[in-house]
This record gives C-alpha cells, structure tokens and sequence, in this order.
C-alpha cells in the first residue's frame, strides 16, 4: 500500500529528472527546477520549510528529494494563487537554482545591464524565477511565484509597480 502510494505521488507530481544547460531538471505539475548539483536541490529543500504544513509530506525518509521539493514548489504555488484569487490557466515556468546571491546578481546584469543586490528574480521574458540556493527563504520564492501568477493571469500584465506589490501582498500573507 505505501509502494503504491509513494508510486502515484510521483506519477501525480510528474517528477522527472534529465540533463539540461545547468546539469540537472525536476519537473512538476506547474514547474522545471534547474540547477547544476543534487547538492543545491537538497539546500533548496532544507530552505523551503513549509510550517504546518509538513505533515503533507508524510516522513521525510519516504520521500526522495525530487520528490518533495516538486509538491513544496507545487504547493506553493497553489497557495499563491489562493493568496491573489488568480488561477491562470496554462501555467508553465522556469525555477533556476544557482548557488549565491552573487550568481544571481550576474544573471540578472547579464539580462537587464543594471546592478542588483537580489537574492532572487523573475524574468517575464523567458518565464523564469533565479534564486540564490544559499539565501532563498519561502516567503522570497512566494513572492517571486506571485509574479509568474500575475504575469499568467493577465492577458495584458500590469504596470511593474502593480506587480511589486501584489507580490510583496503575497509575501505578507505567508504565515504558514
């Protein structure tokens, strides 16, 4: 019974692993998490701790890695979407794990030419979320997930300053 339950949560969260230009993917209901080392997936889930809602996951030993962070990331999102009463439809992006603040400071010049002091960003323009694996905290993610929802929702996106603080709303409302 446990076999079959573990088997259809990761049929249900569609986990894959396979090789891309960082090294590694996980896939997810709504998501591709990138990232070049198991090591910074496994930073990445000790970061994202989900409160209350823990008792989701069952015990940590029966889930692998992948596993979990594909329904904290989904779950996430869920609750995002919650948060902002929006359900887009077609709901596909990009999570891009590097290892520090600095690696996503370059990313971030490297796209926009403008220096940053970021732990984490979206790019609407290729529907992806970078975050420092080093410095990444829940309520940042959320914040970031926010916009991905925002920028979904709307046929048309709203003005950057609607975005920030439908976002920073979001990041608020997580008390989890």
């Amino acid at each position: 019974m446990m076999r079959a339950a573990r088997l259809a949560l990761a049929t249900l969260l569609c986990v894959a692993l396979a090789t891309n230009a960082f090294g590694l993917e996980l896939k997810t209901r709504f998501a591709t998490v990138e990232y070049e080392r198991p090591e910074d997936l496994r930073t990445f889930n000790k970061k994202l701790r989900l409160g209350s809602f823990s008792f989701l996951f069952g015990k940590r030993n029966q889930l692998t890695v992948e596993e979990e962070v594909g329904s904290k990331v989904d779950k996430l999102n869920g609750r995002v979407q919650e948060i902002l009463e929006m359900f887009p439809r077609r709901l596909r992006y990009k999570i891009v794990l590097v290892p520090s603040r600095g690696e996503v400071q370059q990313v971030y010049r490297r796209q926009y030419g403008t220096n940053v002091d970021f732990i984490a960003f979206y790019a609407p323009e290729t529907d992806t979320i970078y975050v420092s694996v080093s410095d990444i905290k829940l309520t940042v993610l959320a914040h970031e997930l926010a916009h991905v929802v925002i920028n979904h929702y709307f046929e048309n996106a709203p003005p950057v300053k609607i975005h920030e603080v439908l976002a920073q709303y979001v990041e608020a409302q997580m008390e989890w």
